[in-house]
């Protein structure tokens, strides 16, 4: 039963003379069809091969609020691995929710190794867990990391970096 059009119409079937392209679809087939292959294809081409098999009126909006329905969550050609969140959160359990250099444990940010703008991946490896002060450093290319191998050295400079600027640092 469709609650919403019940309190919409006051009744269960649907409004004489309305457009209900999403009520006339059918759900069984496109249902199925979107489990089958939304981790092969995306939205776009999940319509127009529905739209190649016969079934009139579907378009993107349909798609997405049937696969947000079905609760499938959108991955790009099911590649979970690309999913920024997921990658971000791998990250953080790899090396800890403390920044890799300083120790900072508050808050931290995820700063791409290999920069999205020179072609670096968005891998686990190519992330590193940092507090947004060493962020900045390293933005500003004050320290200058290359790869995972340098984070130790850079770790170094800047502890003994700190223990100069406060003696009673431990």
């Amino acid at each position: 039963m469709h609650w919403g059009r019940l309190q919409r119409n006051g009744h269960f079937g649907l409004k004489k003379g309305a457009f209900q392209i999403l009520e006339k679809m059918p759900h069984k087939f496109v249902d199925s069809f979107i489990r089958k292959n939304c981790h092969k294809m995306i939205d776009e081409e999940i319509v127009t091969r529905l739209l190649q098999r016969g079934i009139v009126g579907v378009n993107l909006w349909n798609v997405k609020y049937r696969r947000r329905k079905l609760g499938i969550k959108k991955y790009l050609y099911g590649e979970i691995q690309k999913h920024k969140a997921w990658v971000r959160s791998r990250a953080v359990k790899a090396y800890g929710d403390k920044c890799e250099l300083c120790g900072y444990a508050a808050t931290f940010d995820v700063h791409h190794i290999v920069p999205k703008r020179d072609g670096g991946p968005y891998e686990i490896n190519n992330l590193m867990i940092v507090c947004p002060n060493c962020h900045a450093l390293i933005t500003r290319n004050i320290f200058v990391v290359k790869s995972r191998k340098s984070i130790p050295n850079i770790r170094d400079k800047i502890i003994t970096h700190l223990k100069t600027l406060y003696p009673n640092l431990g």
